[in-house]
């Protein structure tokens, strides 16, 4: 009689072979998890990298740093100049250097003084267009956040030279408004702002970017390489996808809001966490968040800055001693 064998593998041995998969996967996977990490915080840093060649370019040009704009019912407007005419925000200032001219065009009227229906329409879609630039891959994808409705003076206004929208592009970083915390708010009406009136008191703002601001390199007398520039923004996780978080998350990144596209550096910066509303500087990643100097280099700042140091790093002519950070 001829006995066949057969090869196999026993239940016990399967088994084992399970668990020896299922220990070297967990413990590969945050080794993964943090590879990935690394790639998203260099192209965060990539990211800033080019808003800070934008900036710099910006300078070169007009030979200032990008303005606050007006407020959070303005967005930008190409027909206007740029510095204190420029309602936009700094994201809209620095679209010419950074490859979106079309963008930047798009709410072209020939009328500087004047908001037209096509103004109004075409200006609308632009704050539709996501740009990757403004968005740091740890935090949210490259897409359109939901936008409320309701606002004041008139239910579903989004910006008195842009019609309403139900979604938008956001920014995920901030430009340094300064150590002193100083608050724009909407900004003023068309008549008002056209004249020139309106505005609110800046004359403390020791920043680089706020309402109307116009400032140039000579002006930071704390050196470049120690004022913040633009720098990644504390939000909340829980609202990543849908926005409308608390004041800082709630406007298209091309309007001069004060919350939504500055911060202050009068407190310490903190990783996003669901239980913080005063608009700090901070981010996703571990143990540090993302900067770009004023001299144009990115630099990881950890959340346990000296607050002194940190504080100090937002004036652009304090005087103050910066220590390492």
């Amino acid at each position: 009689m001829v006995r066949v064998s057969r090869s196999g593998f026993t239940l016990v041995e399967l088994l084992v072979v399970i668990a020896v998969i299922g220990v070297l996967v967990a413990l590969l996977l945050p080794a993964v998890q943090m590879a990935r990490e690394a790639a998203r915080r260099t192209h965060c840093a990539n990211n800033l990298k080019q808003i800070g060649i934008a900036f710099h370019n910006h300078h070169d040009t007009y030979g200032m740093f990008p303005s606050g704009g007006w407020g959070w019912f303005w967005t930008g407007d190409p027909d206007r100049p740029f510095g204190s005419d420029q309602p936009g925000s700094w994201c809209f200032s620095i679209l010419p250097y950074i490859e979106q001219m079309s963008v930047y065009q798009m709410g072209a009227d020939g009328n500087p003084n004047a908001i037209t229906s096509q103004q109004l329409e075409r200006s609308a879609a632009a704050t539709q267009i996501p740009l990757g630039t403004f968005i740091c891959p740890s935090r949210r994808s490259n897409a359109l956040v939901p936008h409320p409705r309701g606002g004041e003076p008139g239910a579903g206004l989004m910006a008195f030279n842009a019609n309403d929208v139900d979604r938008c592009a956001r920014t995920d970083y901030a430009a340094n408004a300064g150590s002193v915390r100083i608050f724009w708010g909407a900004g003023p009406d068309p008549a008002s702002a056209f004249s020139g009136s309106g505005f609110a008191d800046m004359s403390l703002a020791n920043g680089i970017c706020f309402q109307r601001s116009a400032v140039r390199m000579g002006d930071v007398l704390d050196g470049t390489s120690n004022t913040y520039m633009v720098g990644e923004r504390h939000l909340f996780p829980a609202s990543y996808a849908s926005g409308n978080n608390f004041l800082s998350d709630d406007h298209p990144l091309f309007v001069g809001d004060d919350f939504d596209v500055h911060c202050w550096t009068d407190l310490p910066p903190k990783r996003d966490a669901n239980d913080d509303l005063l608009w700090r500087f901070g981010g996703p990643h571990p143990n540090v968040f993302m900067v770009v100097l004023c001299d144009g280099s990115v630099r990881p700042v950890s959340y346990s800055i000296d607050p002194f140091t940190h504080l100090h790093l937002g004036g652009r002519k304090e005087g103050g001693l910066v220590g390492p950070y």
